[in-house]
């Protein structure tokens, strides 16, 4: 399978933001069982550039079409303060299942990683008034080198060049995950239910990915 990973070039150079914070999506993979790593093979993608941030908004369930960079990842923040019940958000893309949440929820997420199946249309199901945007590289915060990055909920964060293991702590009475894309290699690092404190060998540049349904999170490169 192939993905996009160029982006790996110039993604360490910018931070911006700090990591979005709230609910997010469930994972079903069992416990205890990461997905295996896959070898990436993929030619050299397009450098990542600088893009327009998109801003959707709407009340309800709903979706909408993005005209988001095919040769491009984005990252997808959603805020509905106010939803009660499930939200849940899906795309045509090959990031399915982007959110599988219960009340308020604020949280980030990647698209565009498969470049065989970019994503156009994103479907949503809340219950109330909601906003959704798209950002480029420049909206992630970078998890420094020997400087614990705390946030809580989904978030996505720049590991730079340099760093080789990670050591990861969640407080979460739901399921707490850690995926990292590198130039080598996509692989799911932890999964599982309930608080955690673990360490993982993870080679910077890459990008880390944190779903935690309720979790308050702290991750710390070396």
């Amino acid at each position: 399978m192939k993905f996009r990973l160029s982006w790996l070039l110039l993604v360490v150079l910018t931070s911006a933001c700090a990591p979005a914070v709230g609910y997010g999506e469930i994972l079903e993979t069992p416990s205890g069982h990461p997905a295996a790593t896959v070898p990436l093979t993929t030619p050299p993608r397009p450098v990542p550039r600088d893009v327009p941030t998109e801003t959707h908004t709407g009340k309800g369930s709903g979706e909408f079409t993005t005209s988001w960079p095919a040769d491009q990842l984005g990252f997808f923040t959603f805020d509905c303060p106010k939803c009660s019940g499930n939200v849940l958000i899906d795309t045509d893309g090959g990031e399915d299942g982007l959110v599988n949440a219960i009340g308020p929820y604020k949280g980030t997420t990647w698209l565009n990683t498969y470049p065989d199946r970019p994503t156009r249309k994103v479907t949503i199901r809340a219950t109330a008034a909601w906003t959704a945007t798209i950002a480029d590289h420049r909206s992630l915060t970078t998890a420094e080198s020997g400087k614990p990055a705390k946030g809580k909920g989904d978030a996505v964060l720049k590991l730079p060049a340099g760093v080789t293991r990670v050591q990861f702590a969640a407080q979460t009475p739901g399921n707490i995950a850690l995926w990292v894309i590198s130039p080598d290699k996509r692989d799911l690092l932890v999964n599982q239910i309930g608080d955690l404190q673990e360490e993982r060998d993870v080679r910077g540049p890459a990008l880390l990915r944190v779903d935690g349904y309720e979790a308050s999170w702290t991750l710390t490169p070396s």
